[in-house]
C-alpha cells in the first residue's frame, strides 16, 4: 500500500505538473523567477492618480548596491528598496522602468513598462455596485462607505479605498493601517444628519464637531495618506462652519491630513455653466483654503428625475464639463460622481446605470468614456534606450558600456544649508551651490508627506519664499537641475527642513 500510494502521489504531480505547463501558469512563474522586471503596475494597466507603488523583482545578475527609477523617461530617485511610491495627477499614459547597479560593478534594467493613470472612481454600496465591471467602466479605484472591498472577482484589480464613516467603526482603524491601504477616508458628511425633518435618509454620519477633533488622534499617525472628514457643505461656504470649526482647531494637527474630500450636490443646476460654478465655488476655492489636494468623493445634479430628456442634456452637459476641469487640475487627486438609480424620480437624471441590471445610462457612458489617460504629448524616451534589445527581453549585466549611457549626467544631490525667518511672514533658502547646475528646484509644506505643497524654481542657490501662513511649521526640500535637450534632468532631492514661520 505505502508502495501504491508513492506511485500515485508521482502519477498526481507529474499530471499537476503537466497541467500548470498546459494551462501557462508554470511559464509565466519561471519568467517571474528568470527576469528582472517591473510587477506593478501591470504593462497597459490603469491605477489610481495619487501615490502610485512601482513594485520590482531582484536582479538575476547579483545584488543590487541601489535602484535608479525612471518615469516617462526621466530619472526620479534612487532607493534600495524594491519599491518606490511615485506621485502624479497626470491623466495620461505613463512609462516606467528600473536600473539595478550591482555590488560588483554590472549594470541591470528592467524592460519599460506602459500603465495609465485615472482620476475616475466608483461610489458604490452593494446594492448599487455589485452588477458592475470597474475595469471595463475604466475605473481606477472604488469606495463602499465602508471598511472592507467588494469579493466580486470584477473589482480584483481595482484599488478599494476603505472609509470610516462614522465613530461606530473608529475600531476598524488599527485593521486598515496593518492592512496595507494606501488612502483611508475619514468620517462621512458628520456635519449632516442621517435622517431630515421628515425621516427621509440622507446619508450624514452626524458627529459633534468637538468629537471629531477630539478623537482625531485615533486616525493619525498611521502608513496611509490620511483623508479630512469629508463634509457635505463645502468649506468655502458660509454653511460650510463644521469643517471650517474643526481645520481651525489648534488640537487637529492640519499636517496629518493629506488631502480634503469634498461633496456638492447642486439642485437642478446643470449644463456647462453648473459645472464651471462648481468647479470655481467648491473645487477651486477649498483648495485656496488649505492647499490641500483634493478628492470629490461624492457629486451629482439634484432635483431632476430621469423621465425628462432635457434634463438629462443639463446633466451631461455638466458632467463632461466638470471631468475636463477636474482632469486639468493637478491639485486634484480622485473624484467619483454619485449615481441615483434611474428609478428615482426626484434624482434619476443623474444615473450613470440601473441598479438592477447594471445597464449604463447616456451619462454612464460619457462617465466611462471621457476623462480617460490619453498619450504623453511631451516626455523623455518612453523606451528604457539602456535596455538590450534581445528578441526574448532577457536581461544583460554587461550592457553598460559607454555608448549607452546618458549624454548629460543628472546633478548631485542637493543640501540645504540654511532656513532662515524673514520679516513679513517670509522664509529664506539657502541651497550648498553645485557647480555647472542651471537652478535648484525648492519644495515646500506644511505638510511633513507634502501632500499639498508649493514649488518654486530658482537659477540661484539662494531664494525667499513669501506669503507663509504665520505661527505654522514648514517643510522644505530641495533639488538642483540641468538642461538635457529640450527637458530638465534632475538631481536627488535633499534632507528635508522645516521651520516655524514667526510673526
Amino acid at each position: 500500500m505505502k508502495v501504491l500510494k508513492k506511485i500515485t502521489t508521482l502519477v498526481l504531480v507529474v499530471a499537476m505538473a503537466f497541467s500548470v505547463n498546459v494551462t501557462g501558469t508554470f511559464t509565466e512563474s519561471v519568467k517571474a523567477a528568470t527576469e528582472f522586471q517591473i510587477t506593478s503596475p501591470s504593462d497597459n494597466g490603469l491605477v489610481a492618480a495619487g501615490y502610485i507603488d512601482i513594485k520590482w523583482n531582484n536582479p538575476i545578475g547579483g545584488t543590487a548596491s541601489k535602484y535608479n527609477v525612471y518615469v516617462d523617461g526621466n530619472y526620479v530617485n534612487s532607493t534600495t528598496s524594491t519599491t518606490y511610491e511615485y506621485y502624479t495627477t497626470s491623466v495620461a499614459y505613463h512609462t516606467a522602468w528600473i536600473e539595478a547597479e550591482l555590488s560588483n560593478g554590472a549594470k541591470e534594467y528592467t524592460k519599460t513598462v506602459k500603465f495609465g493613470v485615472s482620476k475616475k472612481g466608483l461610489a458604490v454600496n452593494d446594492n448599487m455596485g455589485r452588477r458592475l465591471d470597474p475595469v471595463a467602466m475604466n475605473m481606477g479605484w472604488y469606495y463602499t462607505w465602508g471598511t472592507t472591498p467588494f469579493l466580486y472577482t470584477t473589482y480584483g484589480s481595482v484599488e478599494f479605498v476603505p472609509m470610516i464613516w462614522g465613530t461606530g467603526s473608529e475600531n476598524a482603524i488599527s485593521r486598515i493601517a496593518s492592512s496595507g491601504y494606501k488612502y483611508l477616508l475619514a468620517y462621512n458628511e458628520p456635519d449632516m444628519p442621517m435622517y431630515d425633518a421628515n425621516g427621509n435618509f440622507v446619508g450624514g454620519s452626524n458627529v459633534d464637531v468637538n468629537t471629531a477633533i477630539s478623537h482625531w488622534y485615533k486616525f493619525a499617525g498611521k502608513s496611509y495618506h490620511l483623508g479630512a472628514p469629508a463634509p457635505a457643505l463645502c468649506p468655502a461656504w458660509d454653511s460650510g462652519t463644521w469643517f471650517r470649526t474643526f481645520m481651525d482647531s489648534d488640537l487637529v494637527d492640519k499636517s496629518t491630513i493629506d488631502f480634503i474630500p469634498l461633496h456638492c450636490y447642486y439642485g437642478t443646476y446643470g449644463g456647462a455653466a453648473g459645472a464651471n460654478t462648481f468647479l470655481k465655488e467648491v473645487v477651486d476655492a477649498t483648495y485656496n483654503m488649505y492647499h490641500k489636494p483634493i478628492w470629490i468623493t461624492e457629486f451629482a445634479v439634484s432635483g431632476w428625475g430621469y423621465s425628462n430628456a432635457s434634463n438629462r442634456k443639463q446633466v451631461e452637459a455638466f458632467l463632461k464639463t466638470a471631468i475636463e476641469g477636474l482632469n486639468k487640475r493637478s491639485y486634484v487627486e480622485r473624484y467619483s460622481w454619485f449615481s441615483f438609480d434611474t428609478t428615482d424620480n426626484r434624482n434619476g437624471a443623474s444615473a450613470l446605470w440601473t441598479n438592477s441590471t447594471g445597464k449604463l445610462t447616456d451619462l454612464g457612458n460619457i462617465y466611462v468614456n471621457n476623462g480617460n489617460p490619453t498619450e504623453l504629448a511631451v516626455q523623455g524616451s518612453a523606451v528604457n534606450k539602456y535596455q538590450p534589445s534581445s528578441d526574448n527581453g532577457s536581461n544583460n549585466s554587461s550592457n553598460n558600456n559607454t555608448n549607452n549611457q546618458p549624454q548629460v549626467k543628472k546633478p548631485a544631490r542637493a543640501k540645504i544649508s540654511k532656513l532662515k525667518n524673514v520679516k513679513g511672514r517670509k522664509v529664506k533658502v539657502s541651497i550648498k551651490k553645485i557647480k555647472n547646475v542651471k537652478g535648484y528646484q525648492i519644495k515646500y509644506s506644511d505638510s511633513k508627506k507634502f501632500n499639498g505643497y508649493w514649488q518654486k524654481n530658482s537659477k540661484k542657490n539662494t531664494y525667499t519664499v513669501k506669503k507663509l501662513d504665520k505661527k505654522t511649521k514648514y517643510y522644505f526640500k530641495v533639488r538642483a537641475y540641468v538642461i538635457n535637450g529640450n527637458k530638465k534632468l534632475y538631481g536627488s532631492y535633499s534632507k528635508v527642513k522645516s521651520i516655524t514661520v514667526k510673526k
